[in-house]
């Protein structure tokens, strides 16, 4: 299908961060994953790096054939899912902080020292 297979740079670019299936608890290696589409390619997901990350055949397939499973990918890599009962876990690729729980740039400033002479 024409717009729908990606290119080896697009496969690159995706497996070399995720490096496993990014489906929550899942620590397949990313080599033996799918690419798969977030948002499908027959409802408008393009084959774009913004749109595919690595699912096991498991998990692509449950993402694909199984009703009320809702998976999002936001723009900074993390992959959000929600079972049909509600439940909501996501997953970063390895690396990807979450920028509210980054430490300070800098450490905070030192009090300056204590001159006076010592209490005895």
């Amino acid at each position: 299908m024409a717009g729908y297979d990606r290119t080896a740079a697009q496969d690159r670019f995706i497996r070399l961060p995720d490096r496993t299936c990014r489906h929550p608890g899942c620590s397949q290696r990313a080599g033996r994953t799918d690419l798969a589409h977030v948002v499908p390619y027959d409802c408008g997901g393009r084959t774009g790096c913004d749109n595919l990350c690595c699912l096991c055949r498991t998990h692509h397939r449950l993402k694909t054939f199984a009703r009320g499973w809702r998976f999002v990918l936001a723009s900074d890599g993390t992959l959000t899912v929600t079972t049909p009962s509600g439940i909501t876990r996501s997953t970063r690729p390895p690396g990807l902080r979450d920028p509210h729980d980054q430490p300070a740039l800098s450490a905070p400033p030192r009090p300056p020292p204590d001159d006076s002479p010592p209490p005895f």
